[in-house]
């Protein structure tokens, strides 16, 4: 009953709130679904230090069990997703406060976390499918919470219909393994594919399948463009999709699959090179926005990027290392930006902001800890996951010397983005209207919570000789790679030279932003950043219009058939009219009919 309840309670929760939390006053809605997630959190904690469960119902489909299980991975990353979440729900009370739909969204949020959590805990890929269209659903519901204005329900629409495109090779992939091993039970795939001595054909195509799939949930380029716009949420639908649970949703398939992808040398390559082209896209797009939630939006794409790239190079558990630490600065840094948006009533423009370190001390902490934390700032959690990406493009099998500059390139500009980002919203003199505010307990203590993780997360997983915690405990559950070893003294250069890359990376940020006049080359980069080097608009005009102009035509048609036919039923009805009065009913004139019909045969075959 233990996996059952993990994923339950939360589904109860949507149910109980979507049919009566108009008759609970606020905030009890919030407190009631923050309460299911705490319990969720603390039944996988439980899970865990049991070691683990499984649960299946065996006869589900031909050769497919609907499995949960409960191992190393799952219960790694449905701790991350219900605490995370847990913290998150709480958050949300407060921003929340006031809303007309505030049941309704403790309802979606409930739903989101009982999908994630059945997406985490499947044990064949058909239920890791329900999970993942489940999420695909929530986050639907959820970026178009406000749906009665029209940009709002555009960008739910937009994230739905672009993560179908990838969901189509995610069902692809699923067939081909189907077809070459007669089961989706994840655990007999694993033993069938390291049994064999010869990998079936079609097996790389089954993987790169899969991995369309991952790149619609997780925004990687080219299905990239779906993320900034789910900004139309509130925020801490933001924290919750972008932090840990749905965007990191490919990146655990892949780790889940690890078996499969260390047999695949030519996919993983393009899995790294898929990230990180992603990673320097989404930071080269962050260093432009005015936004201060597109900011850490862009930011988001750009870590998923540095995420496949450690998967891409074998590194599967530093990949879910990263998943973890990231989970806790990129949720502080977007409940920090949703208290700077409580305080300025709405305002989400950063040329409208600065100084706030006056008037949002605690929040000016709370962003400085997830700033620095995504900038890679020496010691603090950012820097330990990040580092270790960049250091495996070296030393694990599919790596590169390329993949390494191109990593290190993207940590100074992921540095520089990032104090742009706290410099112009908490440095300076504050360039808006009003007086804002600090916001309450039940916002601040949460990200208070977040900031410790973003500050001390990654010293469960230190360079050796130091602990590394991570990396044993998730082994089991990941396939074996073997890693050249590099000497201490190289590993460690490696790491200073990461530092120095931050720090430099963090002064040029705030002396560009705070101090230099900005050279005139860069306005034509901030226009093109800005517009996230108009990607939106390339689709839009070669894919979206056109398919919007294909439509108007096939409607036309549509019209001209649908008139053809309405015209020719009419025709036969009317002939019909004309000739029914031959059925007259009577014996007599059917026998007059048939000779004058003979008689007409007869003359017709003399004149011939």
């Amino acid at each position: 009953m233990l996996l059952i309840l993990i994923i339950l309670l939360p589904l109860l929760g949507f149910a109980y709130l979507g049919l009566f939390g108009k008759s609970l006053k606020e905030p009890q809605p919030g407190i009631l679904a923050s309460a299911l997630t705490g319990i969720s959190f603390l039944l996988v904690l439980w899970g865990v230090l049991s070691g683990g469960a499984s649960w299946q119902i065996k006869d589900w489909l031909p050769g497919i069990p609907f499995s949960l299980l409960l191992d190393h991975l799952s219960g790694y990353m449905g701790l991350v997703v219900t605490g995370i979440g847990f913290l998150i729900h709480v958050y949300a009370i407060g921003y929340m406060h006031g809303d007309e739909g505030f049941s309704r969204f403790f309802a979606y949020l409930n739903f989101f976390i009982a999908m994630m959590m059945t997406l985490v805990l499947a044990g064949s890929y058909p239920v890791m499918f329900i999970g993942w269209e489940g999420v695909g659903l929530a986050s639907f519901l959820l970026i178009g919470f406000w749906y009665t204005v029209k940009k709002n329900a555009d960008s739910a629409r937009k994230a739905f219909i672009t993560n179908r495109i990838g969901d189509l090779g995610f069902l692809l992939g699923m067939a081909l393994l189907y077809g070459s091993f007669g089961t989706l039970s994840i655990p007999e795939l694993r033993s069938a594919i390291n049994g064999s001595y010869v990998l079936p054909m079609g097996l790389s195509l089954a993987g790169l399948l899969l991995f369309v799939g991952a790149v619609g949930k997780s925004a990687q380029v080219p299905l990239m463009v779906w993320l900034p716009d789910a900004m139309a949420g509130p925020t801490p639908v933001s924290a919750l999709i972008h932090a840990a649970t749905m965007v990191t949703a490919g990146v655990y398939l892949i780790a889940r699959s690890s078996f499969l992808y260390v047999n695949l040398q030519d996919v993983s390559y393009i899995i790294a090179l898929v990230g990180i082209t992603t990673a320097a896209y989404g930071a080269l797009s962050a260093l432009g926005q005015w936004d201060i939630k597109k900011i850490v939006a862009y930011s988001t794409i750009s870590q998923l990027g540095y995420m496949f790239l450690a998967v891409g190079v074998g590194a599967y558990w530093i990949a879910i290392f990263h998943v973890m630490t990231h989970a806790f600065y990129k949720a502080l840094l977007f409940l920090a930006s949703g208290s700077v948006i409580h305080s300025l009533d709405g305002e989400q423009d950063i040329r409208k902001m600065g100084g706030l370190k006056k008037y949002l001390p605690r929040t000016n902490l709370h962003g400085l800890a997830g700033a620095l934390s995504l900038a890679g700032f020496p010691l603090l959690a950012g820097f330990w996951s990040k580092d270790a990406i960049i250091t495996a493009t070296l030393n694990y099998p599919f790596g590169g010397t390329g993949f390494y500059v191109a990593g290190l390139t993207v940590a100074l500009l992921t540095a520089i983005y990032a104090m742009r980002w706290y410099a112009l919203v908490f440095l300076g003199e504050y360039k808006g209207e009003g007086r804002p505010h600090e916001s309450p307990a039940v916002m601040t203590v949460p990200n208070d919570v977040l900031a410790l993780g973003a500050v001390f997360a990654g010293l469960l997983a230190l360079p050796k000789p130091l602990w590394n915690l991570v990396e044993p405990y998730l082994a089991p559950a990941l396939a074996h790679v073997e890693v050249h070893e590099m000497s201490l003294a190289l590993e460690w250069g490696l790491i200073t030279l990461s530092a120095v890359v931050a720090l430099v990376g963090l002064y040029l940020g705030y002396a560009a932003f705070t101090r230099w006049a900005l050279p005139k080359w860069y306005q034509t980069f901030q226009t093109w950043s800005e517009k996230a080097f108009y990607v939106d608009l390339v689709y839009n005009t070669l894919i979206v219009n056109p398919l919007k102009e294909l439509a108007v035509l096939l409607d036309w048609l549509d019209k001209i058939f649908d008139s053809g036919y309405l015209l020719l039923a009419s025709s036969s009805k009317w002939l019909a009219e004309q000739l029914s009065w031959v059925q007259a009913g009577y014996v007599r004139v059917y026998g007059a009919l048939m000779a004058l019909g003979l008689v007409v045969l007869l003359v017709w075959g003399v004149l011939r």
